[in-house]
């Protein structure tokens, strides 16, 4: 019997790639923590509740991306937006492990000026702004975009020709020149000043989807504002999985490999040491299993593990995520939004979503995310007010608040942060490790759910 490849780690890449291989005929053995299988995207158990770790949905469609047009796997690079072009590839994939679980989900909303309408930032469909914005203000907007259009062209920094160009812009930047001032102060801004400290301008422009701040063609956003046709026309809807949101996705890929003939799953401590091992392969070293040598390996972990077990500097700056978990009974429940943005910057609350599951059967969880400057322990009345307010649940309804939590998530989506980590990756690639690396440490921008999935299937297709 050939030996079995070995995967570590607990991120969703090291998981789908331990299942797919599996399933590809391949003999896995995946070596799992004992603690954060599933990374970020499993929701925390509490007091027999799930609580899921902000909104967490699932982008299984985009337009223009059709399962006839995918192209080779061969060609699939990890990188900002990198999966689209093989979306209908993780689409399969999560539909044949959550079968008629997968649902799509409601659309996602925005709350401006204490009005809810359909959302601009996850679904970037400029023609909601007619509902969401004043006629003066869609003016004052169509005319600042009709002038970057005349000063930058149609589709301004995100031609592709000027593809080097944004890459080196801050977010602010590249906004008021594709969108104007006006469009950046209203909509732009406010929204990533609640996400991290130092709003848009410590983005970079190229890493916008961190913080979920949309750029447009100048044109596209004159026709949205203006009286013309709306060319651009996003198709992007959401999913989730039935019974208890889109945080189940973990919880089936451990019983499927757990079952699965082909899988031994272990758990280990924590990565201590990686280096090349004496002949070939990886010489691992766990803080509790000892030694273990693999012949090209998979590695999974995370990248601030992966880094120092192998002696390498990298501490990012991270962004400050503030959390309230509310449980609250469905008669109280006038409305479960999938997904509710939250502009005014008067209102502490970013985001409230629904997912996980409560304690009790006749109750729902919502996870109400913050600005990132709040103080969890003194939100509940500012929580309350806000969901009163937008209608989600019935005024004076009694809540439970589950949990309550606040600290440094995910890795600030800076140029310093990007030249960090490039150094990092850098020592690492020294080391000559023959082993395939997955998940965050593959690069800076490939630690969202669709790219680990894509990156699973690489490597698969590639040992199978």
């Amino acid at each position: 019997m050939p030996e079995p490849i070995v995967v570590t780690g607990g991120s969703m890449a090291a998981l789908a790639t331990a299942d797919a291989l599996a399933s590809a005929g391949q003999s896995v053995e995946l070596l799992v923590p004992a603690k954060g299988v599933g990374a970020g995207f499993a929701p925390m158990r509490k007091d027999g509740r799930a609580l899921e770790l902000g909104v967490r949905l699932l982008e299984l469609h985009y337009e223009g991306a059709e399962a006839e047009q995918v192209p080779p796997l061969a060609e699939y690079h990890p990188e900002i937006g990198g999966h689209r072009p093989f979306t209908p590839l993780v689409h399969d994939w999560i539909a044949e492990r959550a079968g008629d679980r997968l649902v799509e989900a409601e659309r996602a909303r925005m709350a401006i000026d204490g009005r809810v309408v359909d959302d601009l930032y996850f679904t970037t469909d400029p023609s909601v702004l007619h509902d969401a914005l004043s006629d003066e203000e869609r003016a004052v907007i169509a005319a600042e975009a009709r002038r970057a259009a005349e000063v930058e062209g149609d589709a301004g920094l995100l031609a592709p020709e000027r593809a080097g160009e944004l890459a080196g812009m801050a977010l602010d930047e590249a906004s008021i020149a594709c969108h104007g001032a006006a469009f950046h102060a209203r909509l732009a801004e406010p929204y990533a000043a609640k996400v991290l400290a130092g709003g848009t301008s410590a983005v970079l422009a190229t890493l916008r989807r961190k913080a979920w701040v949309p750029l447009f063609w100048p044109r596209t956003l004159a026709q949205a504002c203006g009286d013309e046709t709306v060319t651009f026309h996003p198709d992007r809807p959401f999913h989730t999985i039935a019974g208890g949101g889109a945080g189940q996705i973990v919880d089936i890929l451990m019983e499927r490999l757990r079952a699965h003939p082909n899988a031994e799953v272990r758990t280990v401590g924590a990565l201590e040491a990686i280096a090349p091992a004496n002949g070939s392969g990886v010489r691992f070293e766990f803080s509790d299993a000892g030694t273990i040598h693999a012949k090209r390996p998979v590695i999974g972990n995370a990248p601030a593990e992966l880094f120092g077990a192998a002696g390498v500097e990298y501490t990012p700056a991270k962004a400050r995520t503030v959390i309230l978990w509310i449980e609250v009974d469905d008669a109280d429940l006038l409305w479960a939004p999938a997904l509710l943005n939250v502009v005014d910057a008067d209102c502490p609350v970013l985001r409230v979503s629904s997912g996980g599951s409560a304690a009790g059967p006749a109750q729902r969880i919502l996870t109400v995310e913050l600005a990132h400057d709040q103080d969890p322990a003194a939100a509940e009345p500012a929580v309350r007010d806000a969901l009163e307010r937008f209608g989600v649940i019935r005024e004076g309804a009694p809540f439970t608040v589950a949990m309550a939590a606040a600290a440094p998530t995910f890795a600030l989506p800076t140029a310093e942060n990007v030249e960090r980590f490039a150094r990092a990756r850098d020592e690492l690639r020294a080391l000559g490790l023959d082993a395939d690396i997955v998940g965050g440490a593959a690069d800076f921008a490939a630690d969202a759910l669709n790219e680990q999935i894509v990156q699973a299937l690489k490597v698969t297709e590639e040992r199978s």
